[in-house]
């Protein structure tokens, strides 16, 4: 798709507007509700002596920011690493990863994994097209994204600067 854009032409983002809500629907507008939590999807065998391996300020950490009611920290990790598998195997490796703090998912993916709500994404970065559409369609998309918890960049290079023409007879 073309979104270069000349003068004050306008561009169809119908397509890509449906398509980029169709890919983000299943996280972010789960039917289930924010507090709903998956099932676990892949068996998963847990140690809970990894606990050990935490901190003091780690596991308040865990506890303040990303444990659901009733969850332990290896019930966390097990949550997030089914949630991302794709498939029993794989769960695991992702399990032990965690669980030995070889690696730890950033906030949303701790957060959201495995739950009917956010996304599993921090940051994201787009860009606005030299056209009033394309100016009210990236609002929107960033308040969709923050809405949900994401952090956004715009680039505004494209946007023409104040007292440039628009179209054939504008200031």
């Amino acid at each position: 798709m073309d979104l270069s854009t000349s003068g004050s032409g306008t561009i169809d983002m119908s397509s890509t507007t449906d398509t980029f809500a169709r890919a983000a629907a299943p996280a972010g507008d789960s039917p289930k509700g924010s507090r709903h939590v998956d099932a676990q999807l892949y068996p998963v065998t847990v140690d809970h002596g990894r606990d050990a391996l935490l901190t003091e300020f780690g596991k308040d950490t865990l506890r303040d920011r990303y444990l659901l009611p009733g969850e332990s920290y290896q019930d966390l990790f097990v949550r997030v690493a089914s949630a991302y598998a794709d498939d029993a195997p794989h769960a695991q490796r992702l399990y032990d990863y965690i669980s030995r703090l070889w690696f730890m998912p950033a906030t949303p993916v701790l957060s959201n994994g495995g739950t009917g709500r956010g996304l599993p994404i921090s940051c994201y970065l787009n860009s606005v097209p030299d056209s009033l559409e394309g100016i009210v369609e990236t609002w929107n998309e960033n308040v969709w994204l923050a809405s949900r918890g994401g952090g956004i960049g715009t680039y505004w290079g494209s946007v023409r600067g104040i007292g440039e023409p628009v179209g054939l007879n504008g200031k």
